[in-house]
């Protein structure tokens, strides 16, 4: 399952703010009403680009336009091939989420 943890340079985990969380879902909202897809279409072309287990699902789309969860990079990466964008269209707040 997604969520907006991960290790920070100290080695412990931080947690993403909920602004930046919203910031992103946002974001990506809007890009995906710039495409006239609906969530569930969204979710469907994004499977298409993901190499995990599970498809994206509807609902997966909605936590993260509603800013409750933030897609792990895989995930990411594929939403921004099927957006046909960079991360750099989310804003820093990407960076926020995938600490290194």
């Amino acid at each position: 399952m997604d969520d907006a943890w991960d290790k920070g340079k100290s080695g412990r985990k931080e947690m993403m703010s909920d602004a930046d969380r919203v910031e992103f879902g946002n974001r990506l909202a809007k890009l995906v009403a710039d495409k006239h897809w609906t969530p569930a279409q969204f979710a469907r072309e994004a499977s298409k680009h993901f190499r995990g287990p599970y498809d994206f699902r509807r609902c997966d789309i909605g936590l993260y336009m509603r800013g409750i969860q933030f897609p792990k990079p895989a995930r990411l990466k594929a939403i921004c091939e099927t957006l046909g964008v960079d991360e750099k269209a989310f804003g820093p707040v990407v960076h926020v989420g995938l600490k290194h």
